[in-house]
C-alpha cells in the first residue's frame, strides 16, 4: 500500500519538484535565522576575557569617585599584588575633514589610560609614553581611515581639545558585561583612545572609575573581595574577576537570546505561510488523486493505510524539502549578517542544532499542513471518490463560513469595546487579539470572497474581455477554494506588511504633530553629534547662556529610570529639565494640570493611561542606586513613544544626571540672531549638532522607519514564498488541465492564447491576495497604533505608497511567477493530451 503511493508520487516529478521547493523555502528561512543569531552568539561568547584581575573595585554611578589615595590603600590589602586604576574620561574623534568620528561607545566613557596589563593587546606600533601621544582603538580608527603616526584632533569636556599623534591601535579586552548608558551596575566600556596614565589624568581627570586589584601569589580573590568590601562605602560595587567574566558571558547569551527570539518570528511567519502552500499544495494533490485512492479503497485498503500512507509521503517530502533547505538556509547565513552586522568580524558558526532544527521543522511544517487533506481523503468513499473532480463537502463550506464570520463578528465586538483611547493596558491586549482573531476569520472566509467577487466579474466582463482574460478568471473563479488557498499565502505576508506600515506611517505622523506642537519654531536644538545615548556637559549649556541674544535655555536630561506606582514597577524614559524649559523653548500640549515642575511630575497622556494615573497621584523615580524622588503627577502632556514620558525638575536630579544633557534648547527675543549666535559659537564644535523643531521631526520618523526596515525585509522573503505558491499553484494545474489544454488548442487557441490565459490566472490569483491582505491588514494597523500610542480607531495614517508599491510588486511577480507555467502549457502536446485519461 505504501509503496503504491510512494510509487505514484515519485512517478509525478513535476507535483514532488514543486512540494519540495515550497517546503525548502521555509526552512531557508528558519536555518537561516538561527544560523545569524548562533554566530553572533559564538562570537561574543568567544571574545577574550581577563584572567589577570583578582578584584574590581567600581564606583557607584556614573560618576567616577576613586582617588589615587583610594588606589594606594586598597594596594596594602593582604593578598594584593598590584593595584591599577582604571580612568574613563569624555573623547571624541575628530576624523578627516574635520568630521566626527560616530562610535559604538558614549562620549563621556570613549577615553581612558593605557596600562600594560591584559586590557590592551596591541595591533600596530607602540603605547603611548608621554604627551602628544595616543593610541586609538583600531575598529574605530579604521573606520575613520586613521593610521599610526597621523595626528588626529581630540575633543575632550569643557570644550577642549588635543592634537596628539597615533602611537598604536589596540583591541581591548573588557572586564565583566559591556557598559549600558543607564546602567549603574559593574560594567566595561569599550574606549576609542587611551593616553598614557600621567596624560590621561590632566586631559580625561584625575579621579578612577575602578580600580583593578590583582591577588598575590596563592592569595584568595574571595578574601581579597571580603577585606576589601569592609574598607570601602557600601555603595562602591565590588566584585571579582571571575564573577565578572561569568557576567560578561551571561550578558552574551543573553544578547545571543534576544537577537534569536527578534528574527525568530519573522521566520515564523515565513513557515507559515509555508504552510498555507504546503496545504494547497497537498489539497491539490489529493484532489486530484482521487481515483487513485478509490482503486486502493475497492481492493480492500482500509481508511487509515490511506490517511497514514498520505502522512508518510508528507513525512518522506518533509525530509527532503529539509535537506535542501538546510543548506540553504547555512548559505544565506553571511549575508543576513553583513547586513544586520555591517563591517563587524563576525565568526560564522553552524551548530548542529540549526541542522536538527532545518529538519524539525521541514516535518513540523508539513506533516501538519497534509493532515486535513489525508483525512478527507480517507473519509471520502471508493464510489464516491471515483469522480474525477474535486468537489467540497457543502457541510465543509458552511462551516468554514459560519466559523470565519463568527471570528470577524467577535473581533468587532472586542475592537469596539475597547476603543477608548484611555483605555487600560487589558483593554489593549482585547483590542490586538480581536485583530488577531478577525484576520483568522478573513483568512477562513477567503474561498467565499473569492467566488462572490470573482463568478460575477467573469460574468461582467462576459465579451467586453478579451479571450486571454476570460480564461483567465474563468478558471480563477471556476474553484474558489483553490484561488483562495493559493491567495492566502500572499494575504498573510503582505497583511502584515500592511499592518506595520500602517503602523509606522501613523508613528511618523504622530511624531510629526507631537514634536512639532511640544517644540516651537524659535527654538534651536543642540545635540551631541555623536548620536546614540551621547551627551553635552554643562560647559556647552553655559556657553549658549553667555551668548548674546539667547535669553532662554533648558536642557533635556533624558535617562532610562525605575518606576515604582501604585499598579506596580516598570521602566520608563524620563527627562530632567529645569522647570522654566515648559514654559518657553518648549510648549508642551498640556492635558490636564499645569506644567510646574517645581510642585511634581509631568506624564504624558499615554503613560498616565497605560498605568491608570491621574492627578494628583504619587509615583517614586528611582534615578540611580541610591537616589529616588516621590512625586506628584501635576500635568498630563501629549507625547509620543520616542520622547521621554516624564519631565521632572532638574533640581531633584543626582548630579551624575545633571551634567548630561541630552538636547539643549535655546532661544530669544529675535530667534533668528539668537541662532546665528549659537552656530557662531559652535562653529569649530563638530561634536555640536545644531537643529531646529523640523530637525527633531527628521530625527523621530527617521529612527521609527530604520527600526521597521529588517520587519519588511523579513515579510519580503514571506510574500516571496506566498508568490512561489502561485508558481505552484499554477504548474500542478496545468499539469492536471493537460487534457483541456489540449482541446483548446484543437479547436484554434494559439500558444500565446494559452500563456496569456494562464499569466491571466495568475495576476487574479494574486491581485485577489494582495487586496484581502490590504483589506485585513491597514484595518489590523490601525488597531495596533490605538492600542500601542493610545489613540483613536480612526487616527491612523493610510500607508499608500506601502500599498502602491505592494500591488504593483505584486502584480509584477503573478506576471514573472505565470512565465514557466505559461510556456509549459502552451508547449502542450495537443493529440496525446486529447488522449490523456
Amino acid at each position: 500500500m505504501l509503496h503504491a503511493m510512494l510509487r505514484d508520487l515519485l512517478a509525478h516529478k513535476g507535483r514532488v519538484v514543486m512540494t519540495l521547493i515550497a517546503i525548502a523555502l521555509g526552512v531557508t528561512a528558519t536555518v537561516g535565522s538561527w544560523v545569524v543569531s548562533d554566530s553572533i552568539a559564538a562570537t561574543l561568547a568567544g571574545q577574550e576575557t581577563r584572567n589577570d584581575v583578582g578584584v574590581s573595585v567600581q564606583s557607584p554611578g556614573k560618576e567616577p569617585l576613586l582617588t589615587s589615595a583610594d588606589r594606594e590603600r586598597l594596594a596594602r590589602t593582604p593578598g594584593v599584588g598590584r593595584a591599577d586604576g582604571v580612568i574613563v574620561g569624555r573623547a571624541g574623534l575628530v576624523g578627516r575633514g574635520g568630521k566626527f568620528v560616530k562610535t559604538t561607545t558614549v562620549l563621556d566613557r570613549a577615553g581612558t589610560n593605557w596600562s600594560n596589563d591584559k586590557r590592551f593587546v596591541v595591533n600596530a606600533g607602540r603605547p603611548p609614553a608621554g604627551p602628544g601621544q595616543v593610541a586609538l582603538s583600531k575598529a574605530d580608527a579604521d573606520s575613520a581611515g586613521i593610521k599610526v603616526g597621523d595626528t588626529v584632533h581630540v575633543l575632550l569636556s569643557d570644550g577642549r581639545s588635543d592634537s596628539p599623534e597615533v602611537s598604536a591601535l589596540f583591541t581591548y579586552r573588557r572586564l565583566g558585561p559591556e557598559a549600558t548608558s543607564n546602567s549603574h551596575g559593574v560594567s566595561d566600556a569599550e574606549p576609542v583612545m587611551a593616553y598614557d596614565t600621567a596624560t590621561a589624568g590632566k586631559l580625561l581627570g584625575r579621579r578612577f572609575h575602578r580600580i583593578e586589584l590583582t591577588a598575590a601569589a596563592g592569595a584568595s580573590a574571595g578574601a581579597i573581595k571580603a577585606a576589601v568590601r569592609h574598607a570601602v562605602p557600601g555603595d562602591y560595587l565590588v566584585e571579582t574577576g571571575a564573577a565578572l567574566n561569568d557576567a560578561a558571558v551571561q550578558q552574551s547569551e543573553s544578547e545571543a537570546q534576544e537577537l534569536r527570539m527578534t528574527m525568530l518570528p519573522f521566520a515564523a511567519v515565513a513557515l507559515l505561510v509555508g504552510v498555507f502552500v504546503i496545504a494547497n499544495t497537498f489539497t491539490m494533490l489529493v484532489s486530484r488523486r482521487t481515483r487513485q485512492f478509490a482503486l486502493l479503497r475497492a481492493v480492500g485498503a482500509r481508511k487509515s493505510q490511506v490517511r497514514k500512507g498520505i502522512i508518510a509521503e508528507a513525512a518522506v517530502l518533509g525530509v527532503a524539502g529539509g535537506t535542501l533547505g538546510m543548506p540553504a538556509g547555512v548559505a544565506l547565513g553571511p549575508s543576513m549578517i553583513s547586513v544586520m552586522r555591517p563591517g563587524a568580524d563576525v565568526d560564522f558558526t553552524v551548530s548542529p542544532v540549526a541542522v536538527l532544527l532545518g529538519y524539525g521543522v521541514a516535518l513540523l511544517v508539513t506533516v501538519p499542513a497534509a493532515y486535513h487533506s489525508a483525512r478527507r481523503a480517507a473519509a471520502v468513499p471508493p464510489v464516491a471518490a471515483l469522480r474525477t473532480d474535486a468537489v467540497v463537502p457543502r457541510e465543509t463550506k458552511r462551516r468554514r463560513n459560519v466559523i470565519g464570520l463568527s471570528c470577524v463578528v467577535v473581533a468587532m465586538v472586542m475592537v469596539a469595546g475597547t476603543a477608548d483611547p484611555s483605555a487600560s493596558n487589558l483593554a489593549r491586549i482585547i483590542a490586538l487579539v480581536g485583530a488577531v482573531l478577525g484576520v483568522i476569520g478573513a483568512i477562513a472566509l477567503a474561498p467565499f470572497f473569492a467566488g462572490v467577487l470573482l463568478r460575477p466579474l467573469t460574468r461582467l466582463l462576459g465579451t467586453e474581455s478579451r479571450p486571454a482574460v476570460r480564461l483567465g478568471l474563468r478558471n480563477a473563479g471556476g474553484d474558489p477554494r483553490r484561488t483562495s488557498g493559493t491567495a492566502t499565502a500572499i494575504t498573510v505576508g503582505l497583511a502584515l506588511v500592511c499592518a506595520f506600515a500602517t503602523l509606522s506611517a501613523s508613528f511618523s505622523a504622530l511624531i510629526a504633530s507631537t514634536t512639532r506642537a511640544n517644540v516651537p519654531t524659535t527654538t534651536t536644538v543642540l545635540q551631541s553629534a555623536a548620536g546614540g545615548e551621547s551627551s553635552l556637559t554643562p560647559a556647552e549649556a553655559d556657553r549658549v547662556k553667555k551668548l548674546r541674544g539667547v535669553s532662554q535655555v533648558a536642557g533635556s536630561r533624558e535617562a532610562l529610570v525605575g518606576l515604582t506606582y501604585k499598579g506596580g514597577r516598570t521602566e520608563r524614559r524620563i527627562s530632567a529639565i529645569e522647570p522654566a524649559g515648559l514654559k518657553g523653548v518648549l510648549t508642551p500640549n498640556i492635558t490636564a494640570g499645569s506644567p510646574d515642575l517645581k510642585r511634581g511630575v509631568v506624564i504624558s497622556q499615554n503613560q498616565a493611561d497605560m498605568m491608570d494615573l491621574g492627578m494628583n497621584d504619587t509615583i517614586t523615580l528611582h534615578l540611580d542606586a541610591t537616589h529616588s524622588v516621590t512625586q506628584t503627577v501635576v500635568g498630563i502632556y501629549d507625547a509620543t513613544e520616542l520622547q521621554a514620558s516624564i519631565y521632572l525638575d532638574v533640581a531633584k536630579a543626582p548630579a551624575s544626571l545633571r551634567k548630561q544633557i541630552t538636547t539643549l534648547y535655546a532661544s530669544g527675543p529675535d530667534p533668528a540672531a539668537a541662532r546665528d549666535s549659537i552656530r557662531a559659537a559652535f562653529h569649530d564644535r563638530p561634536d555640536v549638532s545644531l537643529g531646529d523643531r523640523e530637525t527633531l521631526v527628521k530625527q523621530g520618523v527617521d529612527q521609527q522607519s530604520l527600526a521597521f526596515t529588517l520587519m519588511y525585509a523579513m515579510f519580503g522573503v514571506a510574500i516571496l514564498i506566498a508568490v512561489f505558491g502561485v508558481v505552484n499553484t499554477l504548474v500542478l494545474s496545468v499539469m492536471e488541465r493537460t487534457r483541456e489544454i489540449g482541446v483548446i488548442r484543437a479547436v484554434g487557441a494559439t500558444r500565446l492564447l494559452v500563456r496569456r490565459s494562464i499569466r491571466a490566472e495568475s495576476i487574479v490569483i494574486s491581485l485577489f491576495g494582495a487586496l484581502l491582505g490590504v483589506v485585513v491588514g491597514v484595518p489590523a494597523g490601525a488597531v495596533m497604533q490605538h492600542a500601542m500610542f493610545g489613540q483613536q480607531l480612526w487616527d491612523f495614517s493610510l500607508p499608500t505608497g506601502v500599498i502602491g508599491l505592494s500591488l504593483t510588486g505584486i502584480a509584477i511577480a503573478a506576471v514573472l511567477a505565470a512565465m514557466w507555467p505559461a510556456r509549459s502549457a502552451a508547449r502542450t502536446n495537443m493529440p496525446a493530451a486529447i488522449a490523456t485519461e
